[in-house]
């Protein structure tokens, strides 16, 4: 009898679940696995969230919070593997079975790869992230993702004019994730929907978020511009896409959490032409 798995990725970033999906697809070759986030039914990936069924061994995704882990570690008698958490900056293990220090100088896939292999002992299976592998594409479809949250956004005139020029270059321009009232918006209630509209477009222009994270691993080339948070750490995966930043002597300064700036996030008001090469720049490579 295959052993259950449960994954617990309620409550992370969306991005964190979505990165967490490779290793989700090669537990299902050997165990029967399910989870308490609904996110990973949503993209076709596990069934129904199941957050009161029980399992031999619990994994946290990567930003699960220390005290929803507690509640589960006190209901649940299964092992509990996962990243250390931080307590007043101290990285500690303390309750989990088994337990590895996530690495900030390298991709947070690449540290879910390294924390599969470390639980689990296996050092052979190929990984792939892609579940958009035979994909068709629109040659005319641009989206353009536009983050709520000001530390991971451009300013809106900037937008504006970015749409402007895409659209001058012949591209059908849409924006997804926040409403800035011009050009295309495109609401989408469900992330199946979203992944549905998404996985058919030339390309994705936007910033950290877990749009970004959907679309990259959709396969889709994106340019992204980056500020407050790590390009290391979180940026793309796929090797078509493209990631720039301004290189401010203050960032990336987002470390776990949100930050509060003194500078007005200077390091997201980017230069148009100098986003616009770059996107020329991206066309040309594909």
């Amino acid at each position: 009898m295959r052993k259950k798995i449960k994954v617990l990725g309620n409550n992370t970033g969306l991005g964190n679940q979505i990165q967490f999906i490779p290793i989700i697809e090669l537990l299902k070759t050997k165990y029967d696995v399910f989870s308490d986030s609904n996110v990973f039914y949503e993209l076709g990936i596990l069934g129904p969230a199941a957050p009161a069924k029980k399992a031999d061994i619990n994994i946290t995704v990567f930003g699960y919070d220390v005290k929803k882990f507690w509640n589960e570690k006190i209901r649940n008698s299964g092992k509990f593997f996962g990243f250390k958490y931080r307590v007043k900056g101290v990285h500690t293990g303390f309750g989990y079975d088994k337990s590895i220090r996530f690495d900030e100088n390298k991709n947070e896939i690449d540290n879910n790869i390294e924390a599969f292999r470390y639980f689990f002992n296996d050092h052979s299976s190929e990984i792939t992230y892609n579940i958009n592998k035979n994909r068709e594409i629109n040659s005319n479809k641009l989206v353009v993702g536009i983050s709520p949250k000001k530390e991971k956004t451009l300013p809106i005139s900037l937008w504006k004019r970015l749409i402007e020029n895409f659209e001058e270059m012949g591209f059908t321009v849409y924006t997804v994730d926040h409403d800035i009232g011009y050009g295309n918006y495109v609401s989408t209630p469900s992330l199946s929907g979203l992944k549905d509209f998404l996985k058919d477009a030339a390309y994705y222009v936007g910033t950290d978020s877990g749009v970004m994270h959907l679309a990259d691993i959709l396969n889709i080339p994106l340019l992204i511009m980056f500020g407050s948070t790590s390009i290391v750490k979180n940026g793309p995966y796929n090797a078509k896409s493209k990631v720039i930043s301004r290189e401010l002597s203050c960032s990336p300064c987002y470390d776990w959490g949100r930050v509060n700036c003194p500078y007005e996030f200077r390091c997201m008001n980017f230069n148009e032409e100098y986003i616009l090469n770059n996107f020329k720049e991206l066309c040309q490579s594909q």
